[in-house]
């Protein structure tokens, strides 16, 4: 039977608009869920995205990066942007931290204020939880998704849970650094992961199995069995 760990994060984002108490009262209740699990807790200037993001910065003063903000800029700040991305790594982190497991399931922090989650419909995920691919859920059929901009979030992938084996933790990780460097110094901007997780989807260099799925209770139920 594979070994599965739940790996989760948080970082406080200064004024953004659920608060530091709220998150954590979410956090709390993704703590009670009895699986083995790393939490872990960062201060923004720690987050890779954010050193990155500073080194460009000095690079091209007097001018600095912008950032995708979409219909809500109120969330949608650098900072936000920044610790988004924080997940992959923090992936990468708990894989070297603990070699005695298989499969890693990124769960957001937050992930209780979705409608329809609850501890059940999470245990009953893990349950099905394999280690034969990337798995991730999301929204926009590949056939029919609207191109990726920095306009918006390109919803192919909906971003709060992602499974992914031990094996493939480093070729994701890769993947995901490469495209946002490269995106970054092509565009001067930073956008939100799900966008780059679309593009290094298209790139083919990592196999992920997208699952239909909406920001809701279907990100776990729709997980499914391996086809």
């Amino acid at each position: 039977m594979n070994r599965i760990k739940v790996v989760t994060g948080y970082v406080p984002v200064p004024n953004h608009p659920r608060t530091a108490a709220e998150y954590g009262a979410l956090g709390e209740k993704l703590g009670e869920i009895p699986v083995l699990k790393h939490a872990f807790y960062e201060r923004l200037e720690r987050c890779w995205l954010h050193k990155f993001v500073e080194k460009q910065n000095k690079r091209l003063a007097p001018l600095a990066l912008t950032h995708s903000v979409g219909d809500n800029p109120a969330k949608n700040t650098m900072d936000y942007h920044i610790v988004q991305h924080q997940k992959f790594e923090w992936l990468g982190m708990a894989a070297a931290q603990d070699p005695s497991i298989d499969v890693f399931i990124w769960i957001d922090y937050g992930i209780f204020h979705v409608p329809g989650v609850t501890a059940a419909v999470i245990l009953e995920f893990l349950a099905k939880v394999n280690d034969k691919d990337i798995a991730i859920p999301g929204c926009w059929d590949k056939h029919f998704m609207a191109p990726v901009s920095d306009a918006y979030p390109s919803w192919r992938f909906c971003g709060g849970v992602i499974v992914v084996p031990r094996l493939q933790i480093p070729a994701l990780l890769n993947a995901v650094h490469t495209e946002v460097r490269k995106h970054t110094r092509q565009t001067k901007n930073i956008t939100w992961e799900v966008n780059t997780l679309a593009r290094v989807e298209q790139k083919d260099k990592v196999p992920i199995r997208w699952y239909q799925a909406d920001h809701n209770a279907t990100m776990f139920s729709g997980y499914g069995a391996m086809p």
